[in-house]
């Protein structure tokens, strides 16, 4: 079973309609609570009183808290950070640009990351989870920069792993500076320095 599908025993069918809306009604909530009140400060039965549920109702979709934080996590980098741009045709230059100009937007995603980041230092279950999580869905970014490398957006000598790993923690960065507090740059001169660095892959470099 992937990380954060519903529980259910193997007689019991396919989820509803009405338990895959309370499911992503549970881990919406759940974000924003971990996000508002820090994921060591909320407990499922905090959860089950904010969403009027009984606690055994919640594990009846994820078996721990664990589960519950890391579907949220899922949830967020897609709907943060990829479906606003899913179907439209930008270059690799052009589509970083853009999510660079609309980063305040994910400030939630990233909160939650930092939640994430602080659980996993603490609890294995939360790190294995994660990890598995994490590095997923670094392979599925990993096979979209491969294919642009082969058509030509990324230069033949971009070690694209290392690439990719830049790129993702710059956004991960954002979110430890925001928890700070930190001063950051207005979203149109963060949107020109990605560009300026994204265009740096497409060109052929010296070797370090």
């Amino acid at each position: 079973m992937a990380i954060g599908e519903p529980v259910a025993d193997d007689s019991s069918g396919p989820p509803t309609e009405k338990a895959r809306a309370t499911r992503a009604a549970l881990i919406r909530s759940a974000g924003e609570f971990f996000v508002d009140e820090g994921y060591g400060a909320v407990s499922v039965r905090d959860l089950a009183r904010r969403m009027q549920l009984t606690s055994g109702a919640i594990y009846g979709h994820f078996r721990s808290k664990a589960d519950l934080l890391v579907a949220a996590i899922r949830e967020r980098i897609e709907s943060d950070l990829e479906a606003p741009y899913a179907g439209r045709s930008l270059g690799l230059v052009d589509h970083l640009t853009a999510q660079a100009r609309t980063y305040r937007a994910r400030a939630g995603m990233r909160a939650l990351l930092v939640e994430g980041a602080a659980a996993a230092r603490v609890d294995p279950d939360v790190r294995r989870q994660l990890r598995e999580a994490h590095s997923a869905k670094l392979a599925e970014w990993r096979s979209i920069y491969n294919a642009l490398q082969a058509d030509g957006e990324i230069a033949a000598d971009v070690d694209v792993d290392a690439m990719l790993d830049l790129v993702w923690a710059v956004e991960l960065g954002v979110g430890v500076l925001e928890a700070l507090d930190a001063d950051l740059p207005k979203p149109g001169r963060w949107a020109q320095t990605m560009r300026r660095v994204m265009q740096s892959f497409a060109e052929p470099g010296e070797a370090a």
